[in-house]
């Protein structure tokens, strides 16, 4: 079988008609090969992006990890400062006790010290008098009587 092609039958449409359908493929094929690339790369970076994803996820768990135990240790703190608040409270009460209590006995001691000077001070007065009445009573015995 031999095509004999007549020269004269093919015209600039066919030739135009057979160039844009061979452009077709050759553009298709170029699409493809640039769309199967883009999708290569594609997938690629969703490998790459879910390790980063991994990544951080385990560095965001042992952070938490880190905030949890740091929160647990401030609570804890924070527990023995309210205990710190109540003792101070309750001290500070006692000590406003001690110090009425200190307030009555050093009330009371100077009651005390007050009827004692006043007692001395009686006593010092007998005794003034009685040194005048011996005084007197000497100065009027004579001197050689017997006393």
């Amino acid at each position: 079988m031999t095509f004999d092609v007549d020269t004269r039958t093919i015209n600039i449409n066919t030739v135009i008609s057979v160039a844009g359908f061979l452009a077709t493929f050759v553009f298709i094929g170029i699409a493809w090969g640039a769309t199967q690339a883009a999708v290569s790369d594609l997938e690629e970076w969703r490998m790459q992006h879910e390790g980063v994803h991994r990544d951080l996820a385990a560095t965001t768990r042992s952070h938490d990890a880190v905030v949890d135990q740091q929160i647990a240790s401030i609570r804890a703190a924070l527990a023995k400062i309210e205990q710190i608040e109540y003792r101070t409270t309750s001290n500070e009460k006692g000590i406003e006790a001690i110090d009425l209590r200190v307030n009555r006995i050093a009330e009371s001691y100077s009651n005390q010290f007050a009827d004692m000077r006043t007692q001395l001070s009686s006593i010092s007065t007998q005794i003034a008098l009685t040194n005048q009445t011996l005084q007197r009573i000497e100065a009027a015995t004579p001197s050689g009587a017997p006393r």
